[in-house]
């Protein structure tokens, strides 16, 4: 068993804790080990960028690195929401320029190699398997890694960058404050050669919940049908049968994926709660991205959050660490008043939805929103 000592460990190797490790070592001293349960090898959700992510990257010193990479510029979304008419939300006159569709991962594995170079030690493909507290030492992670077995990392501070289920701030004690409950089936598509597809996303309501797609780099076409446990009951990841008999009853996005040809591979379920925890940090630890809050998926901000989330939490280490009290009680602030914001707007959009009142998801959306407006 090797062991090794360091001032900060980032636990999740997505945009939110590479952008917490980047933001460190661009700013501070502070040594810093990032640990990846993945090799950045497995397919993951959330593609689209919006055209104000330009900001977190530019301030993260990421920009010219994801200008690069060969991302997929957008034009922006499309919606069918609230009608049977299309609307459009066009990004050219957008003073950051086009939104983006991405390669997510090797948007994630490209921040991870940015933090190696900033002096960071990145560790992937290594699953924290256990923790000890150590009161003013920070904590001992326990490692584990499927070639090189078994370590100990010392940490002055974690910050815990797991995603929604944040494994690290829930063994700390922290609990996830639910306020919806919805799930994702993603499906592939794969443009035929030769034939054109929209570079805007596309959202479309339905009875069962709604449908988004997106045009990837390399020619892959996401699609996805957002609902929850009742208005997608029979629907099964490795049966896409029903799946695509709801995708064919819808107008836009079935006419936009004749270009298309489905890959026949297992759908993905993914959950997306809308939620908050019931405390982002402790004494010597913070929860950073979706640890800290999920949004609903319709906000299209899941990335964005993420990166703008990880400057707030390192700014909010660093005075921590330099002894400023009340500098992750500010930060939970933060992180809250984000969260009442996102019900706030999230509320005024479903609400614009009134075509099937009586279907089980959107009689359960107006339920959540009473809910939301109690969590607010």
């Amino acid at each position: 068993m090797s062991a090794a000592l360091c001032d900060v460990a980032v636990l999740g190797g997505g945009p939110a804790g590479a952008g917490v490790a980047l933001a460190l070592r661009a700013q501070t001293q502070l040594s810093v080990t990032l640990v990846e349960r993945t090799a950045h090898d497995a397919p993951r959700i959330g593609e689209t960028l919006p055209p104000d992510a330009r900001l977190p990257l530019v301030r993260l010193g990421v920009w010219d690195g994801f200008m690069r990479d060969g991302h997929l510029p957008s034009r922006g979304t499309a919606s069918c929401w609230g009608s049977s008419w299309v609307g459009y939300h066009d990004t050219l006159m957008s003073p950051w320029g086009s939104a983006w569709h991405l390669d997510r991962a090797r948007f994630d594995a490209s921040l991870c190699a940015q933090v190696a170079e900033r002096g960071g030690t990145v560790r992937t493909a290594t699953t924290l398997i256990a923790c000890e507290e150590l009161g003013a030492e920070g904590y001992r992670l326990h490692l584990s890694h499927p070639m090189e077995g078994t370590s100990t990392l010392g940490a002055r501070f974690v910050v815990d960058a797991t995603g929604w289920k944040a494994v690290f701030a829930m063994a700390q004690g922290a609990r996830r404050r639910v306020v919806d409950r919805c799930f994702a089936l993603y499906g592939d598509f794969r443009l035929r050669a030769g034939m054109a597809f929209s570079t805007q996303a596309l959202v479309e309501a339905c009875p069962e919940g709604w449908w988004y797609s997106a045009l990837l780099p390399g020619g892959r076409v996401v699609v996805a049908l957002v609902g929850d446990g009742e208005s997608l009951r029979g629907v099964h990841p490795r049966a896409p049968e029903e799946w695509l008999s709801l995708l064919a009853r819808t107008r836009p996005t079935r006419e936009r994926l004749e270009a298309c040809d489905f890959t026949g591979e297992p759908l993905r379920a993914v959950p997306a709660p809308v939620s908050l925890l019931d405390r982002p940090h402790g004494a010597r630890w913070l929860a950073v991205g979706d640890a800290a809050c999920t949004y609903d998926p319709l906000s299209s901000q899941g990335i964005s959050k993420a990166l703008g989330s990880a400057l707030l939490a390192a700014e909010a280490l660093q005075q921590q660490l330099r002894g400023r009290p009340n500098a992750l009680d500010a930060y939970a602030a933060q992180v809250s008043q984000g969260f009442a914001g996102h019900l706030r707007t999230r509320d005024h959009y479903y609400r614009q939805e009134r075509r099937w009142p009586d279907a089980p998801f959107w009689r359960n959306r107006r339920e959540a929103l009473a809910s939301s407006a109690l969590a607010a």
